[in-house]
């Protein structure tokens, strides 16, 4: 990979250098962090992605960034643990690219998945057997994100849909002869999610209805349903193939109910005021298994529950965590899913249906002991209008209430939310001496619409107000050096930076910031104009509209207005810019035109600019990326924070 400075005499080393192969920057120190762990030890650490079940039930299929790569590849192991086995390897005189959206094939022969060989938002199709190898192309377009494959019960078709900055679309291919495939709908709309019955039926959402069609050749057709019915999230087959487990977002909150295929009848599941998700069938059909968030929305539990609504919920996890992708074995034998915390990565888990015996199967914390790290706290403080606004503290292991710590106040893209998963990066610096809070803005997701909506037609405006509040909660307490705060945010959360920057100059003294935005009208050009094919569009043009309160033709003086980069000359802070050249959401010059204009003003010495140019949205491609970060922002803040390695 290539790292590209723009202030290369005040990054020493910032040139030419390989990330899969962890290379540190010329000139740099490995430093040795807090808890006496170095920045090897803490890239030892891996994340699972995704699972799914061999057929059989006799092993897990799984993606994890653990591969000598450092990125993502495609695992095997034992249901009841041992060491992982590497199947996926990289076509010789290839750079790896990460594997995404893990299928196995009914018949437990083959693996589908996608991957993005030559740029970040062209996304396409690979097989793989499951006994291992190099990964062989199904489609090869250049100008769309395809996703979701789904494998059906012929052994020969693969449902996926396709995304461009013009909507989704459903595609069935034939893998016999992967050239050709039959477009669902060809004036396209907002299709997703296909999904197989056991007997050869396929289900998907379309326009907020589930929709169904009989085998490769059939005709699809509207789903009979009631009120629950509309507005779904997808759905998931039960194994008679007569019933759809599905979710819906009417009430606010996001819940989980069972809609009887030929009748339309749905069968409520959850009602409660929070967050529900993922819903799984067991293999007799009588249980579903689902995520739910607790009562504070920060922390969720696995659950099952009889399929027909009877009996009430039981929870199978315990203890504060984010949990997700629960599924029954093949047999019904256990539960296995995905649990992260504020001091543990993303690992693979099972319990027994009734809640006992919860075990773990994949360790991927590497030389980091999970016990010498502090778990983050819930907090709340006060909007300038009494609203709570919910977020996550972390304070250093060796934590004295009578010191003074330098904070990094995290912003979250948009939407997100902190919670009590595992970061890293953030851990990182708090093990060597910083605090970090992480406000939830209103706008964030997990609290509910009622939460979430708050922030409609005023995107950008009173998740300021919200953020900024986060300073007189820092002020009080006690703690908090208030002369050493920084702001540290990708995305929606990079553009808040920015809105930071420019309207408040002085609240911090220094900005570490990935993907931003800085111009709304030029990202709307590029995301749906004549170019916009060209980029993955995770907004619509209709969400765009509602967050601002229309489009850029319908209210220039508002996209002006809300765009940071027509207000530059505001801005006082030193910024620590980080760009993905392969970032498919944000596109890269979002961040160039911002570099152009503080130069043009006479501010670049305000700027370090690094492009990476193999890295995509996220930086999380490679698991080097991670190192180059933490240098990159320990010579940052040794700078404007007058941080020693300590607090």
């Amino acid at each position: 990979m290539k790292l590209r400075s723009h202030r290369s005499a005040r990054l020493p080393g910032a040139l030419v250098f390989a990330v899969p192969a962890f290379a540190a920057l010329v000139g740099l120190p490995s430093p040795v962090s807090g808890q006496g762990y170095t920045v090897e030890d803490w890239l030892t650490v891996s994340t699972v992605g995704e699972y799914v079940w061999a057929p059989d039930g006799t092993a897990i299929y799984f993606t994890s960034n653990a591969a000598p790569t450092g990125t993502a590849a495609v695992f095997r192991v034992d249901p009841d643990g041992g060491a992982p086995v590497l199947l996926s390897r990289t076509p010789e005189g290839e750079r790896p690219e990460p594997v995404q959206q893990l299928r196995v094939s009914p018949d437990g022969t083959m693996l589908y998945f996608t991957q993005a060989r030559y740029f970040q938002a062209y996304t396409n199709l690979y097989r793989m057997p499951v006994t291992g190898g190099v990964p062989e192309p199904l489609t090869f377009h250049d100008a769309v994100i395809q996703t979701d494959p789904a494998p059906a019960p012929d052994g020969r078709t693969l449902a996926f849909w396709e995304r461009t900055g013009r909507g989704t679309k459903i595609h069935l291919l034939d893998v016999e002869r992967p050239s050709w495939t039959r477009l669902l709908f060809p004036e396209g709309g907002q299709e997703r999610g296909p999904r197989w019955s056991s007997d050869g039926k396929l289900a998907f959402s379309r326009g907020g209805r589930i929709w169904v069609m009989d085998g490769m050749d059939g005709e699809p057709r509207e789903a009979p349903g009631d009120d629950f019915a509309g507005g779904v999230g997808g759905g998931v087959w039960s194994p008679d193939g007569t019933r759809m487990a599905v979710t819906n977002s009417a009430s606010g909150f996001s819940q989980i109910g069972v809609l009887d295929v030929a009748s339309g009848r749905v069968t409520p599941i959850t009602y409660e005021p929070r967050e529900h998700s993922a819903p799984a069938w067991s293999p007799d059909g009588r249980q579903i298994v689902f995520i739910r968030a607790d009562e504070g929305g920060m922390s969720n539990d696995v659950v099952v529950s009889a399929a027909d609504g009877s009996g009430g919920i039981r929870t199978l996890t315990s203890g504060k965590g984010w949990r997700s992708s629960p599924s029954f074995a093949p047999g019904g034998s256990r539960v296995v899913y995905l649990e992260s915390t504020s001091v543990r990565t993303t690992d693979l888990w099972s319990v027994e249906p009734d809640g006992s015996a919860a075990r773990q199967i994949t360790s991927s914390m590497g030389r980091i002991d999970p016990t010498r790290l502090r778990e983050a706290q819930e907090v709340s403080y006060a909007a300038s209008d009494n609203i709570p606004i919910p977020g996550m503290l972390w304070l250093p292991p060796d934590f004295d209430p009578s010191g003074r710590y330098p904070v990094l106040v995290r912003l979250h893209g948009h939407p997100g939310q902190w919670n009590h998963s595992f970061r890293l990066l953030t851990q990182y610096f708090v093990s060597r001496g910083f605090v970090a809070v992480a406000p939830n803005p209103r706008g964030s997701r997990g609290f509910g619409a009622g939460f979430h909506d708050l922030h409609i037609a005023d995107y950008g405006g009173v998740e300021f107000d919200d953020v900024m509040r986060v300073i007189p909660f820092l002020d009080s307490l006690g703690y908090v050096d208030m002369d050493r705060k920084a702001t540290w945010g990708g995305s929606g959360g990079g553009y808040m930076s920015f809105v930071i920057a420019t309207e408040a100059p002085d609240a911090f003294q220094a900005q570490v910031i990935r993907a931003p935005v800085s111009d709304w009208k030029l990202l709307a050009i590029d995301r749906f104009g004549a170019e916009g094919r060209a980029w993955t569009a995770n907004r619509t043009p209709a969400r765009v509209r509602s967050e601002f309160g229309g489009g850029p033709e319908e209210i220039p003086d508002e996209y002006y207005r809300r765009s940071p980069v027509n207000f530059v000359e505001a801005v006082t802070v030193p910024q620590l810019l980080i760009q993905g050249l392969r970032d498919g959401s944000v596109p890269p010059r979002q961040s160039q035109v911002w570099v152009a204009r503080m130069r043009e003003l006479g501010k670049g010495d305000l700027l370090e600019y690094v492009e990476l140019p193999d890295e995509d949205h996220g930086l999380r491609r490679y698991k080097g990326t991670t190192r180059i970060r933490m240098e990159l922002m320990e010579m940052f803040f040794r700078e404007h924070l007058a941080w020693t390695g300590g607090r």
